[in-house]
């Protein structure tokens, strides 16, 4: 069933009343005819045009004006068909076109007062529509200005994003590029720096080799000179230099090992002992309290040069040894060359040399032994600490020691003098820097003029030279360590 058929229908039922079908809300309201005229309007344009509707003024509502318009029913040619797509279609719209005007008109006969509803409520439609219609165009007019401004406001900040993009871009371009130069200029410096240690490292090394040749050939210069100028069983000065430095150093080494916790009480020593302390350490009484190990280490160098130093020749026995000293004095009264009478001093003594070690071992082991005694019979008489096969162990190794030395001195040609400075209490020994130390650590200047305490260790002083003339020249080989009192 086609839609006009449905209209035509709906017109019919309407007809015998002739009252509007709806007037509610003043919208879309219409009598039976206009529903007719509006299907047969809808049924023409279904065969035809979209613009077939035509817009009329009634003659019966001339104040109504524009709003009272109504749609006509349009013109049978208006129903022609189109389009060839659809003939059936057109032709059932003309039927129905014509059926419905019929049934217009005699509607519009038998009803007058219909039209006028229907005008009134069609004008009232259109109001609505057209009042609607300004506000969706205002709303559209807002809404495209508004659109325009913030699309004028959106390209304005793209512009200057874009702007600000640009000078970014441009500005770390830059920062790139200097920051490029730079690296570059760095590492080409680095590259430099780097080319020159290592030719400064080669030149360093090859200084140092050059050293090492230099050093090298200084030191057999020095033998060669050592060698050339000394005769035979000569020894040099640093020899005994090193020589008294080491047995020194042991001594004080042994002193303070055996007895650096040990109690030193003088007064319960025999008269006997403190007679001999007296002798060997004069000040013995001022160093009891404040100075022990030197002391004891005074008492120790002492008896060494006592007893070993001062022999002409160690092993030798006493009678032997004063008969050498009378014939030297006997010698001396009649050569006046200290040259002559120096070698023959030094040959006879490095014959003497030359036996001491089978001919003169029992002299020697047994002035050895009394030297041990001596040292621990007064180390023992003034201290608690008692006499060990472990300590007599070292000092025996000291003695043997400082006799091969005293020895070695002696068969020189130059004349070496063990200096021991003696101290005497009631006189006062004043300090030498040119032949002592201190051993107290104070300042050469601070000490100049101040009185000496102790002496720890001897010194050497050499006369002559090596062939044993130039008696005039004297040489200090080792200065004498000394402690000073205070002031």
């Amino acid at each position: 069933m086609t839609k006009d058929k449905k209209l035509l229908r709906m017109s019919d039922k309407r007809r015998p009343g002739g009252s509007v079908s709806n007037t509610s809300g003043g919208s879309n309201t219409g009598s039976g005819s206009s529903n007719n005229t509006t299907g047969g309007s809808t049924a023409g344009s279904k065969g035809g045009s979209n613009t077939h509707s035509l817009h009329t003024t009634s003659s019966r509502s001339p104040g109504s004006g524009n709003a009272a318009s109504i749609i006509a029913p349009p013109p049978r040619a208006h129903h022609a068909p189109t389009s060839s797509a659809v003939p059936d279609e057109g032709s059932s719209s003309r039927e129905s076109g014509k059926d419905a005007k019929d049934k217009e008109s005699r509607s519009t006969k038998d009803t007058p007062s219909t039209g006028t509803a229907a005008n009134t409520s069609s004008g009232s439609s259109s109001s609505s529509s057209t009042t609607l219609l300004k506000d969706k165009d205002a709303r559209i007019a807002k809404l495209e200005r508004e659109l325009e401004i913030m699309e004028q406001e959106f390209t304005r900040e793209l512009d200057k994003l874009s702007q600000a993009e640009s000078e970014t871009a441009v500005y770390w371009q830059a920062k790139h590029s200097e920051l490029n130069e730079q690296f570059l200029r760095a590492d080409a410096d680095l590259r430099i720096l780097r080319q020159e240690a290592e030719h400064r490292d080669a030149d360093r090394d090859a200084l140092r080799r050059e050293v090492g040749e230099l050093r090298a050939q200084v030191r057999g210069l020095k033998e060669f000179v050592s060698t050339s100028t000394r005769t035979n069983g000569q020894t040099s000065d640093e020899v005994f230099c090193e020589g008294m430095m080491r047995l020194g150093n042991g001594l004080q080494n042994w002193i303070i090992v055996h007895f650096r916790r040990a109690k030193l009480d003088v007064a319960a020593a025999s008269e006997d002992v403190r007679d001999e302390l007296g002798r060997l350490v004069p000040m013995y009484a001022d160093l009891e309290t404040s100075a022990k190990v030197h002391m004891l280490q005074s008492i120790v160098s002492r008896i060494l040069m006592d007893v070993i130093f001062e022999n002409c020749f160690f092993g030798l026995p006493k009678e032997q040894a004063d008969k050498f000293r009378a014939m030297e004095e006997t010698l001396s009264s009649y050569v006046d060359d200290a040259e002559a009478l120096n070698n023959w001093r030094s040959s006879t003594l490095a014959l003497f040399q030359r036996e001491a070690e089978t001919k003169m071992q029992a002299e020697t082991a047994a002035s050895t032994d009394a030297i041990i005694a001596r040292v621990n019979g007064i180390l023992d008489a003034v201290t608690d600490a008692k006499a060990t096969e472990a300590r007599d162990t070292p000092l025996r190794t000291l003695v043997g020691s400082a006799v091969d030395l005293s020895r070695q001195l002696a068969v020189q040609k130059a004349v070496f003098r063990i200096h021991m400075p003696d101290i005497v209490p009631d006189q006062e020994t004043k300090f030498d820097p040119a032949t002592m130390e201190d051993i107290g650590g104070e300042d050469e200047e601070a000490l100049s003029g101040r009185n000496i305490s102790c002496v720890t260790f001897p010194g050497v002083i050499k006369r002559g030279d090596e062939n044993g003339g130039h008696m005039q020249y004297q040489n200090i080989i080792a200065k004498a360590r000394v402690l000073c009192s205070p002031e």
